[in-house]
């Protein structure tokens, strides 16, 4: 027996550029009838760069939506573009760094039970630095490499407190064991 809901109707209750939100009449395959609400928006990346020590950047950001500051790695919205495409772009635009060597490291929904976004994380290496684009939209109060172990305290006082850097970071981890084992 399936559990899927089935959808009645939908309808988008609010849109903007970059996100809309549906509200769906559902059925439960026990006949129970509700509302679903959900948003849609692009998918988007995140990258973890690594340096020749090792290190991993990170941009130091305030989030209007949560009032709260903290430590991120560097990604954004896929812009319609293929999302390895829109990594090296926005890598470039807000850190100024150019990598030479990508490599997906996976990839996971954002909010699988509220939200369509599927995030896709990328290994960023052979690193140089061309300058910050002028024209970023993204500004931050700090960004720096942190050594793995620095990361690992950031996380446990809660330095770094987005969801989407604390996947990614768990994702170039798993890598680095697999690649360890092989």
């Amino acid at each position: 027996m399936s559990l899927q809901r089935k959808k009645l109707s939908s309808r988008i209750v609010y849109k903007n550029p970059w996100i809309k939100i549906h509200e769906d009449t559902t059925i439960t395959p026990s006949g129970n009838k509700g509302i679903y609400g959900y948003l849609e928006s692009r998918d988007s990346c995140m990258i973890v760069a690594v340096n020749e020590k090792q290190q991993i950047f990170l941009v130091y950001s305030y989030r209007y939506p949560s009032k709260s500051y903290g430590w991120e790695l560097p990604g954004g919205g896929g812009d319609n573009q293929d999302l390895l495409t829109a990594s090296k772009r926005e890598l470039e635009e807000e850190t100024g760094i150019i990598a030479n060597n990508w490599e997906v490291l996976g990839s996971a929904y954002v909010c699988n039970g509220f939200m369509t976004e599927k995030m896709a994380v990328y290994l960023a290496s052979d690193l140089s630095f061309a300058g910050k684009k002028e024209d970023s939209d993204e500004t931050f109060e700090d960004m720096r490499f942190f050594s793995r172990e620095k990361i690992s305290k950031m996380i446990q006082n809660g330095d770094i407190n987005d969801c989407q850097t604390l996947a990614g970071l768990q994702y170039y981890e798993t890598w680095l064991q697999d690649k360890d084992t092989n």
